[in-house]
């Protein structure tokens, strides 16, 4: 079965918040194409129909929708971005939806649509009413409410959070088990592609310190046969276990990622949505000459310096270095690696837990 996934942005980096730490925001405004107007359907068509063009029979599709806010495009987009894939669908094949939002704009009309076609949606939420307030523009309450509604109409959800200077793992922690919430995944903020430095990103030492606090918590939470999915962790795990990961990047390799705009235009990853790595128009190319573009090799032949302790390191066969976008962060520090320490600090107990979790 030949699987493939595309990360669609319907609306772009158009959002109805302008929060403070966008890694989105930063890097659509270093490119030269304002990107402001919402994907038609002739575009999503020719996305699904050169996806399955190139997958074939018995293929597996994924669509993950992304923003900005994918719900600014409406719920006439979904359903007719739904409808058009399943007339288009080869034969044996399956389709799989998810989708990330802040969570304002959900209603019940989008939680219907949800649950009709097993959407898994990702609710942006970093965590106590203050934090998420202080970054988000004031939008916690609308939040909240928008998990109530996935939450009654039975809508498979996960909650992403972006860690902060200000985040706090034992608070985070507790917010999670009070509400319920316990299948998640932390988004660790950084300084803005320029490289200034921000007030809200981490630093190494923060980054390593959260991380290990966090474990700790979850480790306690799993050993006693309880279900908490932290994406970070379980990635590890499946990297001692089974050699490899799904979260691009976790292994240190990228993996080409079909990040599609709403005008159609492709890029090789989320975190390297720029000019220079362009590669090429849904609307204009083939599958195959996306993956074969001069946008995508770029993307390739860029490398971030990995950090000066990786030759030696005991622990580079779960690491590799890590996803390049975060290596500014791993060589903040001459002579400390946060990612080595934190997995020195959770490698032997991973080790015990795959027997507690079957």
């Amino acid at each position: 079965m030949r699987q493939m996934t595309a990360l669609v942005k319907p609306a772009s980096s158009l959002c109805n918040l302008k929060c403070g730490y966008c890694f989105y925001c930063d890097e659509a405004s270093e490119r030269e194409k304002n990107f402001s107007s919402v994907m038609d359907i002739a575009t999503a068509e020719n996305l699904i129909k050169k996806m399955f063009d190139f997958c074939g029979d018995n293929s597996a599709l994924t669509f993950m929708f992304q923003g900005g806010e994918p719900l600014i495009a409406g719920l006439d987009f979904f359903k007719k971005f739904v409808e058009t894939a399943e007339e288009l669908k080869t034969e044996g094949s399956a389709i799989n939806y998810s989708l990330q939002t802040n969570g304002t704009l959900i209603s019940e009309e989008f939680c219907e649509f949800f649950k009709k076609h097993d959407f898994l949606i990702g609710v942006s939420l970093d965590g106590k009413k203050e934090l998420h307030d202080k970054m988000r523009s004031q939008s916690f309450d609308k939040a909240m409410r928008g998990i109530e509604l996935l939450k009654k109409y039975d809508v498979d959800f996960n909650i992403l959070s972006v860690i902060t200077a200000e985040s706090d793992a034992s608070e985070l922690f507790d917010f999670y088990i009070k509400n319920g919430f316990r299948d998640v995944q932390p988004i660790y903020c950084l300084d803005p592609l320029g490289g200034e430095k921000a007030e809200y990103s981490l630093g190494a030492k923060q980054l390593a310190r959260f991380k290990k606090r966090l474990f700790n918590l979850w480790f306690a939470e799993v050993s006693k046969g309880n279900h908490f999915y932290v994406r970070d962790f379980d990635n590890i795990l499946s990297l001692i276990t089974k050699g490899k990961a799904e979260q691009c990047g976790a292994s240190g390799r990228c993996n080409a990622q079909l990040v599609v705009e709403a005008d159609g235009t492709c890029y090789p990853c989320d975190f390297y949505c720029l000019d220079e790595y362009e590669c090429l128009n849904i609307n204009k190319a083939d599958i195959n000459d996306i993956l074969n573009c001069e946008g995508l090799k770029k993307f390739f032949e860029h490398d971030e310096e990995k950090n000066s302790l990786c030759p030696a390191c005991p622990v580079k066969a779960v690491c590799g270095g890590g996803c390049k976008r975060y290596r500014s962060l791993y060589n903040q520090l001459s002579g400390y690696c946060p990612q080595k320490d934190f997995i020195l600090h959770v490698l032997d107990k991973l080790r015990t837990i795959e027997g507690i979790k079957k």
